[in-house]
């Protein structure tokens, strides 16, 4: 009887912990991303106390008794108060996969050509990439999770930070620079700051299974004018042949997702028609008369 007492209370007891372990994976929130200032030599301006009261505050509603993750945070949002102070622009990227890798090739050339556009229209701007994830397994697996969800959670802390630049930083415009699932976390915020007519979004090869915020203040590209995009069309049975039969293997030339997986058209440069024409269109159409 004691042995079948035990074994009942050992069966009970793994339940409990696995259905509170897919809990916490389910509902434990993610903690904000994290700006990485990218241009050097900013200058470095006085900090007004009520800028400083209001970080506090916005770290409060996410770390709690968190002291270390709270002085994090407030650090780095003041970092870019300061160094955003004084600019026209303030450019957001977020990059495709877990959003811990710095911008490739690929964006990167359309980072400088959009950069070069704000110049030849007569802007200043500084340039950010919001490490959405933080290092460790189990915020890989939040990350996932996140992506499953759209990316609801983490697109409230990200549209939060910017609110807090736009309302600190007078006259600043703030452009959502996203590609593949970046671009979702892009669009999520979007959603929270239609109201905020100083953002704008310009954002590449978004996944098929997710449906974007529309907003006119945002330029969503799902093919690069050359090749279709199979990710983006939700062309199953194009990245099914596109993987049929070869080893995996990283070949960003041929677009990717989840790094390994194939997805021909994936893939977005400057140099490509459909992106650099549109987003100079873009670009010109509301910042041209400056």
């Amino acid at each position: 009887m004691k042995g079948k007492v035990l074994k009942s209370s050992i069966i009970l007891g793994v339940i409990i912990v696995f259905i509170s372990a897919v809990g916490w994976l389910l509902f434990s929130p993610c903690p904000p991303g994290e700006f990485c200032i990218v241009d050097a030599g900013q200058s470095v301006v006085e900090i007004p106390e009520d800028v400083r009261e209001d970080a506090n505050s916005l770290a409060s509603e996410y770390f709690g008794s968190d002291s270390v993750g709270y002085d994090m945070f407030v650090d780095n949002l003041l970092e870019v108060y300061s160094a955003a102070e004084g600019k026209d622009f303030l450019l957001i990227f977020n990059s495709g996969g877990q959003g811990r890798e710095e911008i490739g090739p690929e964006w990167g050339s359309i980072l400088e050509g959009i950069e070069g556009e704000l110049g030849r229209l007569g802007y200043t701007h500084m340039f950010v990439i919001y490490e959405r994830t933080s290092g460790g397994f189990w915020n890989f697996v939040k990350e996932l999770r996140e992506t499953m969800f759209y990316y609801r959670s983490k697109g409230k802390p990200l549209a939060a930070q910017i609110g807090f630049l736009t309302e600190h930083i007078e006259d600043i415009r703030v452009i959502l620079l996203g590609e593949s699932s970046g671009a979702m976390v892009g669009s999520q915020a979007m959603k929270l700051l239609q109201a905020n007519d100083r953002v704008y979004s310009i954002q590449t090869g978004i996944p098929f299974y997710y449906r974007r915020a529309v907003s006119d203040r945002a330029l969503v590209m799902n093919s690069n004018g050359i090749a279709p995009d199979s990710l983006s069309n939700g062309d199953l049975w194009t990245i099914f042949r596109a993987n049929l039969g070869r080893i995996p293997t990283y070949r960003p030339e041929e677009g990717h997702f989840l790094f390994y997986i194939r997805t021909p058209g994936h893939i977005y440069t400057w140099d490509h028609p459909g992106v650099h024409s549109k987003i100079s269109a873009f670009l010109q159409n509301y910042f041209g008369n400056n």
